[in-house]
């Protein structure tokens, strides 16, 4: 790695345009800092987010840094580049296969030493094949303004696949195992050729059909809710659960099949089904408010289903809350029959 010190008239040094520069030190061989790239994202593919984090070791009082970038554009795509080195970061430069970062920490104080992740990536794959990040040019800045150059030689090379059906999970990524199972088993289909839209809201009747058909529920003719016709293509499923007490209608003896669904809705259907082929434990008397800060919003009738659901590790929530009021989307219906089918 080939080091040079010097004075710089870059980005960095405008960041810290307020500080007083007070000279530059000298850097020994064993103390030169280094860089790593690290792929955090197993065997992503198409249409898939890609995480990689940069990371600095041997660093000495980094106060600015300017990390130069090479990738391949037809690969990949920069969704997002953040730090949680306090300060301020430049948004990222990219032209052509090249990506600019810059940050700095804000005020008089000490840089950072040592070991530090100093940004995490988040591209898109957007082509199969073999993807090459490599860090190029490197400028540090000390708490003095004495600047550094560097030529880093770190990288680092990604295997993106074609094998899985959907090109759109993006954020959805936790659902991939589940999707690629379900679709090969043919229990759900995209909603266009490698598209699976995975964020899109589930119908009332549609989980009911998934559900139906996964678990291979059977049942007799039920008295058919007003608001489906008959020979529509879930009318045969609800029937079938109206018979088995899966699923009710409303006082006007409607279904409201187009509906979306709520999560708890979601897990009342699930629960009931479970019941009706004797596949659901009894309750341990979980109290869901020890896990979840919003049980005060789930309905009364739902409120035994969804701690079964989450005793049975079949449910889990997010962000401190099982949010039952929201709607289910369709790569969360996704995950739930996927852990219904491979519960041991």
């Amino acid at each position: 790695m080939k080091v040079k010190k010097m004075m710089t008239g870059s980005l960095l040094t405008v960041f810290a345009a307020t500080m007083i520069v007070g000279g530059s030190a000298s850097v020994s061989a064993e103390d030169t800092p280094s860089y790593t790239l690290t792929v955090l994202t197993d065997k992503p593919s198409k249409g898939e987010n890609v995480e990689v984090l940069i990371k600095g070791h041997q660093l000495k009082d980094v106060y600015a840094y300017e990390i130069n970038l090479d990738f391949n554009p037809k690969q990949l795509k920069l969704k997002e580049a953040t730090t949680e080195i306090p300060g301020f970061s430049i948004p990222p430069i990219v032209k052509d296969n090249h990506i600019q970062l810059a940050h700095t920490r804000i005020g008089r104080t000490k840089g950072d030493d040592g070991e530090q992740i100093l940004y995490k990536l988040k591209f898109e794959a957007i082509d199969d094949g073999k993807a090459e990040l490599a860090i190029g040019k490197v400028k540090l800045v000390d708490s003095i303004l004495a600047s550094t150059d560097q030529d880093s030689n770190a990288k680092v090379a990604v295997e993106i696949n074609d094998l899985f059906p959907f090109d759109d999970l993006g954020d959805f990524t936790w659902a991939k195992t589940a999707i690629a199972f379900l679709a090969e088993k043919g229990i759900v289909n995209g909603t266009a050729e490698r598209t699976f839209s995975p964020g899109q809201p589930v119908t009332r009747a549609d989980f009911v059909v998934l559900l139906m058909r996964a678990l291979e529920v059977k049942g007799g003719s039920g008295e058919r809710f007003d608001d489906v016709q008959q020979g529509e293509y879930f009318d045969e499923h609800l029937s079938a659960a109206r018979s088995l007490g899966i699923v009710e209608g409303d006082e006007y003896n409607n279904f409201h099949p187009r509906e979306s669904v709520t999560r708890e809705d979601m897990m009342t259907l699930t629960a009931r089904t479970l019941k009706t082929l004797n596949k659901l434990p009894a309750s341990k008397g979980t109290s869901l408010a020890d896990s979840f800060n919003d049980t005060s919003e789930i309905s009364d009738y739902a409120i035994q289903s969804v701690t079964n659901l989450v005793e049975m590790g079949l449910v889990d929530g997010y962000g401190e809350g099982i949010h039952p009021k929201e709607f289910t989307n369709r790569a969360q219906a996704a995950m739930l029959i996927y852990k219904l089918l491979t519960a041991k």
